[in-house]
């Protein structure tokens, strides 16, 4: 995963605010690595202003294709944004 700076950049975190990573998880299941990390945001009064959920998994087999992504969440827990990349093999690139 990324720093805690990076992170604060990709969020797009107001500069007043702080952020702080909650708790994260990491495990393997079915040849693939997880990973997945809470983080919340609050204001310069400590109220919270919103949660995220940023993940990553890496396959460990041939293609190892990867998936990263974030999502944003209300104080309440309603879903506001989500972002998701999946990760493309380069045309005549192969691993061996």
């Amino acid at each position: 995963m990324q720093s805690l700076e990076d992170i604060i950049v990709r969020f797009n975190i107001d500069p007043s605010h702080s952020l702080k990573q909650q708790n994260a998880e990491h495990y393997e299941q079915s040849q693939t690595y997880y990973t997945t990390c809470w983080y919340v945001e609050k204001d310069e009064k400590q109220h919270v202003v919103a949660r995220y959920r940023s993940w990553s998994n890496q396959a460990k087999i041939p293609p190892y294709r990867a998936q990263i992504g974030w999502e944003r969440y209300s104080p309440t827990g309603t879903l506001i944004e989500r972002e998701v990349q999946y990760s493309k093999q380069e045309d005549g690139v192969t691993l061996h």
